[in-house]
C-alpha cells in the first residue's frame, strides 16, 4: 500500500506525501505543526490525514500536553506499514538489510565476497538471501517498498551498471544489477555508492538541520561520500574513489590513496622488517598489520602513524574546499588502533579554518545499507 501511494503523482497524492515526510521526519507531530510546516489549509492536511491513516499508513500515537481542552492528538507514521531492502556490496563482503519505515533493522545477513563470487553467484546468492530473509520474517513481497544498492564504482545510476574495479573475481567490468534484480523483485531498484548511502545514514540524526557531511570510508582504498544539505554529491563518472586521487606529495606525485592504504602499510611493513615480498592475500596482510600493533612494535606504529598524518592532510584539503559541519571517518584500522584515529583529526585540525565535528563511525550497524534504505524512500517520497 505505501509504495502504491508513493508512486502517484497526482497534486492530491502529492500533498498526501508531502504530510506524511512531514509525520515520519518528525517522529511525532500535531496537526498545528503540519499546517505551520506544509503551509496546507486546515481542510487540506485533515483530508490527508484521515486518507493517511485509511490507508494504515499513520496512526494516533498519543496526545499532547492540553492547555486547555482536548488535548492535540500526536501523528506517527506506521513502522511495519511496508519494509525496505537495503544491500551494501563491497570487494570484501556484501551485507543485505532490512528495515521497517523508520529505518530499524528487522532483518540482516552477510557473506564474504572472495575469488569464486562472480557477478553471476554474488546476484543469485543476493536473490537467495533476500528471499530466506523474507520468508523467515513473513513479510510479502507487495510490502518491499523498494531496493537499494549501495556499492563501489565507477557506476552509471540511470543504466543501472556497475564497472568496478578491484574485484579478486573474475567479470565485474559492466554488471547490469539493477536490471537483474528488478526481474527477481519486480520493485524499483536504486543504485548509489556505497559512501554516498552512508552518509545519508549519518544524516538520519540530523535531518532537521540538513548539514553537509563527510563521509570517508578507508581501507583498501579510499571513498568518499558528500551529502550537502541533504542531498548527495554525486560525481558524473559514479565514482566515490576521486578523492584519493588528490596528490598528496609534489616531488614524487604519490596520491592520498597510495599513501594511506592497507596495500601500502603492508609494503612498508614487508620492507621495514625485511621479510621480503609478503602474500597479497587480504586477510593475511591485515593480520600481520594488525598483530604488530597489538605487540606494540613502534617501528610498526611509526609507519601506521605516517600513514595517519598524510590521511589527516588530505582531510584538512576535502574539508577546505567542502566545508561540512561533520566528518564521519569509517575504518577497520582505526576501531583496532584508536591513536591512528587521533593522529588523522590532530594533523586535520592544524589545517582547517572553521568548527566542525569529527565523528569515527561505529561498528554496530551496517550504515552502507541503511543508507540505500534511506535512498529508496527518498527517492519514492519525491
Amino acid at each position: 500500500m505505501v509504495e502504491e501511494i508513493l508512486s502517484r503523482h497526482s497534486p492530491k497524492f502529492h500533498g498526501m506525501k508531502e504530510v506524511y515526510r512531514c509525520i515520519h521526519q518528525k517522529k511525532r507531530i500535531t496537526k498545528a505543526e503540519l499546517l505551520e510546516r506544509t503551509r496546507m489549509k486546515q481542510t487540506t492536511v485533515v483530508r490527508h490525514l484521515e486518507a493517511l491513516k485509511q490507508y494504515g499508513l499513520i496512526r494516533v500515537a498519543s496526545f499532547d500536553d492540553s492547555s486547555g481542552g482536548r488535548p492535540p492528538a500526536l501523528y506517527a507514521i506506521e513502522s511495519e506499514a511496508a519494509f525496505i531492502i537495503g544491500i551494501a556490496l563491497s570487494r570484501v563482503e556484501a551485507t543485505i538489510t532490512i528495515v521497517n519505515m523508520s529505518f530499524e533493522p528487522v532483518a540482516e545477513e552477510t557473506f564474504a565476497m572472495t575469488e569464486k563470487h562472480t557477478p553471476s553467484l554474488t546476484i543469485e546468492l543476493l536473490k537467495k538471501t533476500i528471499h530466506s530473509l523474507l520468508e523467515d520474517h513473513h513479510i510479502m513481497k507487495n510490502d518491499i517498498l523498494g531496493i537499494g544498492i549501495g556499492t563501489v564504482g565507477p557506476l552509471d545510476r540511470e543504466k543501472g551498471i556497475m564497472y568496478p574495479e578491484g574485484f579478486v573475481a573474475p567479470g565485474w567490468h559492466e554488471v547490469s544489477i539493477v536490471e537483474q534484480m528488478k526481474e527477481a523483485f519486480q520493485t524499483e531498484i536504486f543504485l548509489e555508492n556505497g559512501a554516498n548511502t552512508a552518509a545519508l545514514y549519518e544524516s538520519l540524526s540530523n535531518q532537521e538541520s540538513r548539514k553537509t557531511i563527510l563521509y570517508c570510508i578507508s581501507g583498501w582504498g579510499l571513498r568518499c561520500g558528500v551529502l550537502m544539505n541533504g542531498s548527495i554529491m554525486q560525481s558524473r563518472k559514479g565514482d566515490a574513489s576521486s578523492f584519493g586521487e588528490m596528490i598528496i606529495d609534489v616531488p614524487s606525485g604519490r596520491t592520498l590513496s597510495s599513501c594511506i592504504s592497507y596495500h601500502h602499510l603492508a609494503a612498508e611493513v614487508s620492507r621495514l622488517m625485511q621479510t621480503g615480498e609478503r602474500s597479497e592475500n587480504k586477510n593475511e596482510i591485515m593480520e600481520h598489520v594488525v598483530n604488530e600493533l597489538k605487540k606494540g612494535s613502534p617501528e610498526i606504529e611509526n609507519v601506521v602513524l605516517a600513514s595517519a598524518y598524510y590521511y589527516g592532510i588530505g582531510l584538512a584539503n576535502m574539508i577546505n574546499v567542502l566545508h561540512p559541519e561533520i566528518v564521519v571517518l569509517n575504518s577497520d584500522l582505526m576501531n583496532i588502533y584508536p591513536a591512528y584515529y587521533d593522529k588523522v583529526i590532530q594533523t586535520a585540525e592544524a589545517f582547517i579554518f572553521q568548527d566542525l565535528t569529527f565523528q569515527l563511525a561505529g561498528n554496530t550497524e551496517n550504515p552502507i545499507s541503511i543508507g540505500a534504505c534511506v535512498l529508496t524512500f527518498q527517492s519514492k517520497i519525491g
